[in-house]
């Protein structure tokens, strides 16, 4: 069985991504406040994602949308759901395994409503990039 190659060029390529972030702030908000926090919270985004190697890439500039009613981020804890192997026993004894019902959606309240206000922020930066082959079949070498 032949073993794969791995090809690396000399000098790695960068590669920008447009990456995104979300701020929350109160509703109806006036505009030179809406726009102080948005440099505040871009300034920050930049600091941020250079802590991770990303680098900034200031020609594409910042681009912001919404607002968007606040939803404040759940974890999700799914029960596991037993296997046939495992209710066996249960059903043997006159256990019935039903659903539990309900949902995991949350629901949303409209803007006007909204505790809240979130707003998107949308920035491009870029990364080295390795590359890498694979070569082909017929290139493959014994």
């Amino acid at each position: 069985m032949q073993a794969s190659q791995l090809i690396t060029k000399a000098n790695l390529d960068r590669k920008a991504y447009r990456l995104k972030c979300r701020f929350k702030i109160e509703p109806s908000p006036k505009m030179g406040r809406l726009e102080r926090e948005r440099i505040r919270v871009a300034e920050m985004f930049v600091s941020d994602m250079n802590k991770q190697g990303w680098t900034y890439v200031p020609q594409h500039g910042f681009t912001m949308k919404g607002p968007y009613p606040f939803v404040a981020p759940t974890t999700l804890h799914i029960p596991r759901t037993l296997t046939a192997r495992e209710m066996l026993p249960g059903v043997a004894n006159g256990l019935r395994f039903r659903d539990g019902g309900g949902s995991m959606a949350s629901l949303v309240p409209p803007l006007n409503s909204a505790e809240w206000w979130e707003y998107e922020l949308a920035g491009v930066f870029s990364r080295p990039q390795i590359t890498v082959e694979q070569p082909k079949l017929h290139e493959e070498t014994t």
